[in-house]
């Protein structure tokens, strides 16, 4: 996907202002692209159902749905998260989604929907920066990140931190796919069948405004529910307001993998854009992660 191609905004989760919104397609209409707008997002569309979503589920879906059977459309990027896609997992239509292969992006509460692309329809889908982030401004390297992952650039390697004590002595280099997202929502999904099989993969995590209990029993019910086993090594991106550090120490040494924190990925800036369910490559050992070719 590149500058020119139309590019949907879909609002599968929470309501997202006006002025927000006018921001943001804005923002993605001065990087070239022409912007179409979800139904429930329109002038005059009337957003059925609680204000906690932006329409009720089934407008939500539908619009999504219209989005995603639109050939003229080359790539669809999130209005914001909040919560309401765990309410819609079981609706989607994976089979449409799957005959018309497009790039999507967000993070948070998408977490489960990119996962599913992944695994449903045999795509890359997108962690990266949603509407809002658009009208916050995005740094350069931020822009520049969209637009590379989009045109299928892979782009410069991530420079990580690995952490003493469990990178230590594990000095191989670590190959797999790039699976994760926001912690809150992986633990949300287990043993729900949405989440999908992390064996083999560089698992990124990360979160936003969680205490360090919280994040810490979120961290033990995905390392209990045995879904992540095989997974080769974790990647830790932005821990916003939280205290993570040692639960996230705790958790990769239980797993035995190297754990490396500092991707700029998350709930705040920079939030790269990343290939979730394409292979990367990992070296505990001088700190980088970049995606294979």
């Amino acid at each position: 996907m590149r500058p020119g191609d139309r590019i949907g905004i879909a609002a599968l989760s929470g309501p997202i202002d006006a002025e927000r919104l006018s921001g943001g397609v804005e923002a993605l209409e001065d990087l070239g692209f022409e912007v179409v707008l979800a139904s429930n997002l329109r002038s005059g569309a009337g957003q059925e159902g609680r204000a906690l979503f932006a329409g009720s589920d089934r407008q939500r879906l539908a619009a999504f749905h219209e989005l995603a059977a639109d050939d003229r459309v080359a790539g669809i990027v999130f209005a914001r998260g909040g919560y309401g896609v765990t309410r819609l997992l079981g609706r989607i239509d994976w089979p449409l989604l799957a005959s018309r292969p497009r790039p999507c992006v967000g993070y948070s509460d998408l977490t489960p929907l990119l996962l599913g692309l992944v695994s449903r329809t045999g795509t890359v889908a997108y962690h990266g920066p949603m509407v809002v982030d658009f009208a916050r401004g995005l740094r350069p390297e931020e822009r520049t990140s969209f637009l590379d992952a989009l045109a299928g650039n892979r782009g410069t390697a991530w420079q990580l931190e690995p952490v003493v004590g469990v990178s230590a002595g594990r000095p191989e280099v670590v190959e797999g796919r790039l699976l994760g997202g926001c912690l809150t929502m992986l633990a949300a999904t287990t043993g729900t069948g949405f989440l999908p099989d992390l064996r083999d993969s560089v698992l990124l995590l990360e979160d936003i405004d969680e205490p360090e209990y919280r994040i810490d029993r979120l961290l033990t019910q995905l390392r209990t529910s045995r879904q992540i086993a095989g997974v080769r090594a974790v990647v830790a991106g932005h821990f916003t307001n939280c205290d993570a550090r040692d639960s996230l120490i705790d958790f990769a040494e239980e797993l035995g993998v190297p754990l490396l924190v500092g991707l700029p990925a998350g709930h705040e800036a920079p939030n790269h854009t990343l290939p979730l369910g394409a292979p990367v490559r990992l070296d505990p050992e001088v700190g980088t992660l970049d995606v294979i070719a």
